[in-house]
């Protein structure tokens, strides 16, 4: 790896104490200088510093960039729905550093499989930031403010929404003395699907089906818990009107 493509030597200050601020420094933690810096006393911030990447809340990225004003060649944020204008006159050169997926900070990852997505104020800035990324994953790329809105709109859906849904699957189960980890290998077969097959081809049940009778039964199962059938009928019927059913798949 030559001086163009290495981070090696870097000065990174990974702002923030959050999942993705602790994540993101233990993956680079190797690959160049890393400090992990307080964001509201800035307590650890290193005396000399090429990059500041500010990873806190969205609502706070731009009272921390003005905190650290001047204080980076490069301030970047990791945040997906915040544009790149957000850190606008706090240093010569800004950017965003996204990366797509899920952070606990018990929960290890394999970092080198994370999608990482950079916006550059300039050619420079660009280049440091997909330097960055490099070092910790096999896949980076360029995504302006626009389209990365819409990555991590479809994020919400994919993956927080899936993990409310298996919350209330969870609720249910638990009525009965059982718990979601009984669904386990069928959510991770779900999943697994999907590395094959397109989501409309992998979807199955009861409304890929119009099985209408099984449908009005688990309705009523639902009447104790109006939020749960609420959201049960707005699925459904997009599943019924917008989804094709399988005809790979079935479940029995």
């Amino acid at each position: 790896m030559d001086k163009e493509t290495s981070t090696a030597g870097m000065s990174i200050a990974i702002v923030g104490g959050g999942n993705v601020a602790t994540h993101l420094a233990n993956a680079l933690r190797g690959k160049a200088n890393v400090s992990l810096v307080n964001p509201h006393t800035l307590e650890g911030f290193p005396e000399t510093c090429d990059v500041a990447i500010i990873s806190v809340k969205d609502d706070a990225i731009q009272e921390v960039a003005q905190n650290i004003k001047g204080k980076a060649a490069l301030i970047a944020h990791t945040s997906g729905s915040k544009p790149i204008d957000t850190l606008a006159g706090c240093a010569d050169m800004t950017g965003v550093l996204y990366p797509m997926q899920t952070f606990t900070k018990d929960v290890p990852l394999d970092y080198s499989t994370i999608p990482f997505f950079t916006e550059g104020s300039d050619e420079q800035a660009e280049k440091t930031l997909q330097r960055i990324a490099s070092a910790i994953s096999g896949s980076v790329r360029h995504a302006g403010s626009e389209d990365r809105r819409k990555l991590h709109l479809a994020a919400v859906f994919a993956c927080n929404f899936t993990n409310a849904l298996v919350g209330i699957a969870d609720d249910l189960l638990k009525e009965n003395g059982m718990d979601y980890t009984v669904m386990l290998p069928l959510i991770d077969q779900t999943v697994r699907k999907l590395h094959e097959l397109s989501p409309r081809e992998a979807q199955t049940g009861p409304a890929a089906r119009h099985d209408m009778s099984v449908i009005e039964r688990q309705r009523g199962m639902l009447s104790p818990h109006a939020d749960f059938q609420a959201i049960y009928d707005r699925i459904t019927d997009f599943i019924l009107n917008h989804q094709t059913p399988s005809t790979k798949t079935q479940l029995p």
